[in-house]
């Protein structure tokens, strides 16, 4: 097992956010390094490559313009196994005191574990006594291992290059295997040494590129056969490694034509028994067939460039697909797509939920809309964030949660009652500020027969009765009136209640689940909710945080409700990559409900079978292109309304020109949330 602590590298050149292009050259120059990370508060907040940074400036040539720096970072324990995670460029390994150990990116991380494979592997080689000696197809010697140095008492320094065929005495014509032939058992002698071993065309893509001579001493031949055909099956170890990582690594050629599959096959995904089945066969035939959408190998040919998306199969699967463009002196080579089945997370994901109704469907309490919203996300913080809310749906101790308005509290309240031993019963919800005053305390507790003008003659019995041996969930609890307060209380201490007009107390066994977006405690001190009341239902407070502080969560949403709508509208549409960067880099004022409005509108409102970059700046932002006016003013006019106008030219000029709200708000010095706010008081 290999561990990150073993292959990560000492952090040495580190700029601030505000730091400039000529200051990050420098720093890289003087620590000799090709990486920078960016900090903010001394956190790191991200990083800049040198690529990158010759990116930027190929596009502006101005060593003064500030820095833009890349956030797909992930801190992992150091003593953690080695993993990848998608969408991660860097990885940063920290201590059981949370400090920064070192860093290492993805690709190198994945070089380094191939190196030290294939370390493992020739000591593998070395402990069977066997020796290895590759060859190009001019027979010059390019590799030679330990353990052949030392059969054939020759060092590697002065066999490396040399003509391997005027070295060996045989029988065999060694031109055979260069022809593709493989020689099994050959006797031959070296320095006057006798060995005997096999020689095997080496192939890549295709094409022989020399051989591989594999031999022990002849004297010892006999006792290494297993040993042998061991390293012969080379082939079949790698590719074992390879599916150890439980992904697949398809291979197509710039016609489609899949060339390798490696790894875990997905044989769900291509309706197919084996890889065998596959190779050879073009990728658009299977597009065709409708056997997967959208095609990645196509989109990835055509835009020229990495693209990262999930794939629909036609039996529902679910597959995370990373598609590289492989270039060789500017001419496309090949496609390597990375994929990863993902079907039975979502559906773990979503089991959580799915399974809590929480009473009839039909009752104006529970929306029928509301009554199935499964919990999307992929960040590590709403992660953990279950994993807490799964612990406390053990017992049965009064929860808040608390946060932004459309983060989603309902369908926390949900997985935790989902997770509850009540799950078998009902989940009774009540938004306290969508009922009148007059009718709240009626409708939380019930009331006798004749208790007011107008009431039902038989009376009634309250939501808290009808969420007897299950969970009731208060949503926006701080609009509840000074006198239900007092009797909430009540309910919450003596687990009783007592109708409105009646004098008889009646037991409840209810678990309370409020919620709110308001700050209680300021609430406390205006006079305007209960101290003690506050104390009873903060037993067990949980926060859920805004959008904008779970980015992460934004691809799965958009994909989530895209999907969604899709079905209930019958359009098919999908999104660009250019347009899901559009919407993570957002500010989300809203939350997720403004997310899943925002996705409806757009999948009805674009045009064509994507939703492009632009059509969310519109959306979002309004039509910025629609004044051309540059930042300056010809009359005199308040100092205010000057202000505002210069501010709202440089947004827009800033929009049109970098496309996003983030890189926007890096070149003008503010922060993302603040071009968003100025952009929607711009569109008022």
């Amino acid at each position: 097992m290999i561990i990150w602590e073993q292959i990560l590298r000492p952090i040495s050149a580190i700029v601030t956010r505000q730091a400039e292009l000529q200051d990050v050259l420098r720093e890289i120059h003087k620590q000799g390094t090709d990486i920078a990370f960016v900090t903010e508060n001394e956190n790191i907040v991200g990083y800049v490559h040198t690529d990158s940074l010759l990116e930027q400036l190929r596009n502006i040539p101005d060593l003064k313009q500030p820095i833009r720096y890349r956030k797909d970072i992930l801190k992992v324990p150091h003593l953690h196994p080695v993993e990848y995670y998608h969408n991660i460029s860097v990885v940063l390994g920290i201590d059981t005191s949370g400090d920064i150990t070192g860093y290492s990116m993805v690709w190198q991380a994945r070089h380094q574990m191939n190196e030290l494979q294939l370390t493992h592997m020739n000591q593998i080689l070395n402990g069977a006594g066997a020796g290895v000696v590759r060859t190009n197809t001019d027979f010059e010697i390019e590799f030679i291992n330990e353990t052949a140095e030392n059969i054939l008492g020759l060092s590697r320094s002065f066999l490396m290059n040399r003509n391997y065929k005027k070295l060996l005495t045989m029988d065999k014509d060694i031109n055979r295997v260069i022809q593709g032939e493989t020689l099994m058992s050959v006797s031959s002698s070296i320095n006057f040494k006798q060995i005997s071993g096999n020689f095997s065309p080496l192939r890549i893509d295709g094409k022989v590129t020399g051989l591989i001579h594999i031999f022990f001493l002849r004297e010892t031949f006999e006792e290494a056969v297993q040993e042998l055909e061991f390293v012969r099956n080379l082939y079949s170890d790698l590719q074992a490694v390879y599916a150890s990582s439980h992904e697949q690594i398809l291979v197509v050629d710039p016609n489609g034509e899949v060339m390798r599959v490696a790894g875990t096959f997905l044989k769900e995904f291509w309706e197919m028994k084996g890889p065998e089945a596959v190779i050879g066969r073009n990728i658009y035939e299977f597009e065709n067939k409708g056997m997967f959408r959208p095609n990645i190998v196509d989109l990835c040919i055509k835009k020229k460039k990495k693209l990262t998306m999930i794939q629909d199969t036609i039996h529902g699967r679910k597959v995370w697909s990373v598609a590289t463009p492989v270039y060789h002196e500017g001419k496309l080579e090949k496609v390597v797509v990375l994929s990863r089945d993902i079907t039975e997370t979502n559906r773990l994901r979503e089991k959580l939920t799915s399974t809590a109704t929480g009473g009839d469907a039909s009752d104006p309490f529970v929306p029928a809309s509301h009554t199935d919203k499964p919990l999307i996300y992929r960040s590590r913080i709403v992660e953990d964030l279950v994993d807490e809310v799964k612990r406390v749906a053990r017992v049965d101790s009064t929860v808040l949660f608390t946060g932004e308005s459309g983060v989603g509290k309902e369908v926390f309240a949900r997985t935790l009652h989902a997770a509850s031993r009540r799950s078998e019963q009902a989940l009774i919800r009540v938004n306290c500020g969508a009922i009148p005053e007059n009718l709240i305390e009626s409708e939380l507790f019930g009331y006798e027969r004749g208790a007011f003008t107008g009431a039902d003659q038989k009376g009634k019995p309250g939501l808290f009765e009808v969420a007897h041996r299950g969970s009731i969930f208060l949503d926006e609890i701080g609009e509840l009136s000074p006198n239900v307060q007092v009797k909430l209380l009540r309910v919450l201490q003596e687990k009783e209640i007592v109708r409105v007009g009646g004098v008889h107390t009646i037991p409840v066994d209810v678990r309370v689940i409020a919620a709110t977006n308001q700050n209680l405690q300021e609430m406390i001190e205006r006079g305007e909710f209960r101290e003690d009341l506050y104390y009873r239902l903060n037993v067990i407070p949980i926060r859920i945080p805004p959008l904008r502080e779970r980015m992460e969560d934004i691809f799965s949403l958009s994909i989530y409700f895209l999907q969604q709508f899709t079905r209930s509208y019958q359009i098919e549409k999908g999104f660009s990559p250019e347009a899901l960067e559009v919407l993570e880099n957002y500010d989300w004022p809203g939350n997720v409900r403004e997310l899943q409005n925002i996705v409806e509108r757009l999948l009805v409102t674009s045009q064509g079978e994507f939703i492009q970059r632009e059509d969310v700046l519109r959306v979002l932002y309004g039509e910025t292109g629609r004044r051309r006016k540059q930042p300056m003013v010809f009359e005199l006019m308040p100092l205010k309304e000057a202000v505002a106008e210069l501010e709202s030219q440089l947004i827009e000029l800033g929009l049109k020109k970098y496309g996003t709200a983030l890189k926007v708000s890096e070149v003008l010095g503010v922060s993302p949330a603040t071009i968003s706010r100025r952009m929607n008081k711009l569109l008022k």
